[in-house]
Parts: C-alpha cells; structure tokens; sequence
C-alpha cells in the first residue's frame, strides 16, 4: 500500500533530466492490486479450504487405491502365478510391483486431470468467446487456440488468457481443476519423503513437487488461471503416456513399452519443447506487455488491497462499487 500511495503522489512530479526519468521508470513500478472474489480467478478463503481437503483427500484415495485395486492389479501384471502362490517373493520382484503401483497411481492422477481439465478448457474457451456456434467444430476449435494456427488465428490464445484479466470469471470445473492439482503436489511432498521409496531422483523430485506447488499457487493467486490451465494440460499430456510406457515396462511387455515411450517422446516435442515456449511462454512475455503498453525495463507487480491501476504516469483507482465494469473497460483500452 505504501507503494500505491507513492505512485499517485510520484504520478506529476517532473523529473528535470532524461536520465532521472529512466531510473523513475525502472525503479517505480506500474501498479495493478488484485481482489479476488467468488467472481473472479482469484484465491478465496473457499478455495483455500478446498485445497486442505485435497491436500488430506490425496493420501486417502491413493490408500485405498492400492489396496482395493492397484496391488492386485500390480501383483497379476508383474509376478507369474508361481510368483504369486509363494509366501516369499524375491526383493527384485518385490520392488517391480511397488514400482508398478506407483506408475498406476499416477496415470489414475494424469488421467483424472486430463479429464477435468478438458472439460475445464472447454467452458473456458466458450466463456472467451472463442468457440461461439454449436456447428463449429470443438477439436479444431480448441486444437487452432493451443497451436496458435496461423495469419489472425496467432493472437488467438493471447485472447484466451488475457481477455477480461484480472476480472475474468472462472468456472468452478477450473477451480477444482487448479485445487485438486495443487492439493496433489503438496501431498505428494509428504508421501516422497515418509510413505515412497527413496531412490536416487529423490531430490529431484522433492524439487519438482515443491517449485510445481509454488507455480500453481501464485498463478492463481495472480488470476492467471487460464493460462495456468493450457501448460497443466500441455504437461499432463506427456506424462500420461510415460507412466503408460513403465507400467508396460514393468509388465515386460517390451513392445508395448518401446511404442508407448515413442509417443511419449514425440508429445514431449510437439507440446513441451514447440508449443509450450512458442506459443504459451512467448504470449506471456510479449501479449502481456502489450497489454501494459509499457517497456521491458518497467517493472509490475500484483499485490492484494484497493484495486488500482497505474499507466505511465497516470493512475486510476477503482473501488469496489462497479470495480468490475470499470476494469474491464481498461483492459479492453489496453489491448487495442
């Protein structure tokens, strides 16, 4: 708040010399304070409490799982029935079926957000008015926003993400999309380190958990949940097919595994190394920047309290009475 107060009271001072106006507008930051409400992509209290019930939810449903259907499952896939009619199995297969139980629990999680986040991406993308007549065709729809197509179709996902920002207005399957995926990484940080065998990626993967919770989290804290929503189905993608190719792997079924790790590869190239930095990482760095209408050098930062808009020198406050009509007609004056 002390930085808000400063902006509008920096907003017509003039400074006496080019090189005090570039430090001015390095240091001082252009300011847009966020309110999240049950009307937009923000983070309320509800939302919070939804994640802590993901967050207990996650190891209860993977216990069960194991119990009622992954182990059998994992137990008639891995062992030969010899194997299985012993009372002691060796350590070697032992550890195939722990390993089995692991992937299949996984692909469960993939899949189950795969699932949601489609439905999700759907009504998102109908919200934003992008899949507007019944006779048009949905892939083709939603394939042409993902890819970014070609000519006018470039700005398309630009358009998905930023249109409406900071009010856009999220649909609940995106909310629980975002809280059970977040839900599920903070748990898993607890099951990697007391329930999961340690192996040797242990700390990469305590890594990953941790910087992945971080992302989803203050995405939505930033109502980037659209956005947020496109690279969590870009990503899941993959991994639905690498958890697929080990259980085959597991299962000894070489040829299934070899085919199932190809088409893991090729998704990683098309979604994770072609369309996640040219087209989601490139709109975020360039679209958004165009949508500040401000240089590179221009630092902007998103803090919770009184909404205010601050614009090269010229600041706007919006308060709560129509805060939304009103936000919205400037950011629709900043894309164009």
């Amino acid at each position: 708040m002390a930085s808000s107060s400063f902006l509008s009271a920096s907003a017509g001072v003039r400074l006496p010399s080019l090189w005090r106006e570039f430090m001015y507008r390095s240091i001082v930051p252009s300011t847009i304070t966020l309110v999240a409400s049950e009307h937009n992509c923000g983070m309320t209290p509800s939302d919070f409490r939804m994640v802590g019930i993901f967050v207990l939810a996650t190891p209860i449903i993977r216990l069960l799982l194991n119990t009622v259907v992954l182990r059998p499952i994992a137990r008639r896939a891995v062992l030969t029935p010899s194997q299985r009619a012993r009372k002691r199995i060796a350590k070697a297969d032992t550890d195939r079926v722990t390993r089995f139980q692991e992937s299949a629990w996984k692909l469960f999680v993939y899949t189950t957000f795969q699932i949601m986040g489609w439905r999700a991406m759907i009504t998102e993308a109908k919200s934003a008015g992008l899949l507007l007549t019944d006779d048009q065709s949905l892939l083709l729809g939603l394939s042409d926003m993902i890819s970014g197509g070609g000519g006018s179709s470039r700005r398309t996902f630009s358009q998905f993400w930023l249109r409406g920002w900071p009010e856009q207005r999220c649909d609940s399957a995106t909310k629980n999309l975002y809280a059970a995926e977040l839900g599920f990484y903070v748990a898993s940080i607890g099951m990697l380190l007391v329930w999961e065998v340690r192996r040797k990626d242990f700390a990469v993967m305590l890594t990953h958990h941790v910087i992945t919770s971080l992302l989803i989290f203050h995405s939505w804290t930033l109502h980037f949940m659209r956005v947020g929503l496109a690279i969590l189905l870009l990503h899941d993608a993959s991994d639905i097919l690498m958890e697929s190719a080990k259980l085959c792997n597991y299962a000894e079924q070489k040829h299934s595994a070899n085919m199932l790790f190809g088409l893991f590869m090729l998704s990683w190239i098309v979604l994770r190394l072609l369309t996640f930095p040219f087209v989601v990482v490139r709109s975020t760095l360039f679209d958004a920047l165009a949508m500040f209408r401000a240089p590179p050098w221009e630092l902007h930062i998103v803090e919770p309290g009184p909404v205010l808009a601050f614009h090269h020198g010229k600041s706007t406050i919006l308060t709560t009475k129509s805060h939304t009509e009103k936000k919205n007609k400037i950011a629709n004056n900043l894309t164009h």
